[in-house]
């Protein structure tokens, strides 16, 4: 009989902790849910198109599934969304959809900012993996700021040019040897500029021509790479031939300096070097 009692109380210690136990959660996604391809992504400001891919995942989809979503972000002035409606369609018989954001490159030094797109409702779809409406239920983009601090207004004034071919056998002498020429050149703001990383370069009165073309040349700084462009393409020097350099770059120390390198047509690697006075 004591037997019978002591088997009768260990069932009842089983009993008693699985009652403790909370029942294990079961998501039901059968019929699909849906989610992005990922959680995160990053592009700089002028860098173009970034696509958001929401996918449906279990189950078939043979009548289109409509997916909305919203955007939070301190700052919906530094990009585009498509489509604006805030509403996806995934057609039927497809299983993905893309939500289209567009970078804004607007020449301001404002920072990064973080978009997040959250999906929402979607034809009585779950959202996130299986539907549990965490995980890929949302994803946040970060816009990199691509323009950098710069003090355009110190680089206005009088240069030094210093050129020489820097390879093969025309080296170290530059155009000035060759021809017996001086060059100086001036710096001023470009009067059309609204971004702030424009100036006009002319020729010095008093020296010879440096900077061709027939007249001022636009050159633009690239501010985060540290690089320089010339509006019109490559420039000529010299009067001589155009100078399609291969790297470029500038200081904005005290003095400040503007530097550009590379081939002058077949006459060997060539470079020249604006200092301010």
């Amino acid at each position: 009989m004591k037997k019978y009692i002591y088997k009768l109380m260990a069932l009842l210690v089983v009993f008693s902790f699985a009652s403790c136990e909370e029942d294990p959660v079961v998501f039901d996604a059968s019929g699909g849910f849906v989610q992005f391809s990922s959680e995160s992504a990053a592009i700089t400001e002028d860098s173009g198109d970034v696509v958001s891919t929401v996918i449906l995942g279990s189950g078939s989809n043979p009548s289109g599934v409509s997916v909305d979503f919203t955007i939070t972000t301190d700052d919906a002035s530094r990009f585009s969304v498509s489509p604006a409606s805030g509403t996806v369609e995934i057609p039927a018989g497809e299983f993905s959809a893309d939500i289209t954001i567009t970078a804004i490159d607007n020449f301001d030094v404002d920072g990064d900012v973080e978009l997040v797109i959250n999906l929402s409702t979607s034809s009585s779809l779950p959202v996130g993996i299986g539907g549990e409406g965490v995980n890929f239920a949302s994803r946040a983009i970060t816009i990199i700021d691509n323009d950098c601090p710069l003090d355009i207004n110190a680089f206005v004034g009088t240069y030094m040019v210093s050129e020489q071919f820097t390879a093969g056998q025309n080296a170290p002498r530059g155009l000035s040897d060759f021809f017996s020429e001086s060059y100086q050149v001036e710096i001023a703001l470009d009067p059309n500029d609204t971004s702030g990383t424009k100036v006009i370069i002319t020729n010095s009165a008093g020296f010879n021509t440096y900077i061709g073309d027939g007249g001022p040349v636009v050159m633009s700084f690239n501010s985060c790479p540290g690089t320089l462009t010339f509006d019109a393409g490559f420039p000529t020097v010299g009067l001589f031939r155009t100078f399609e350099y291969t790297a470029s770059s500038y200081s904005e120390d005290s003095p400040q300096v503007i530097k550009c390198e590379g081939p002058l047509a077949t006459f060997g690697d060539y470079e020249f070097v604006f200092t301010k006075m």
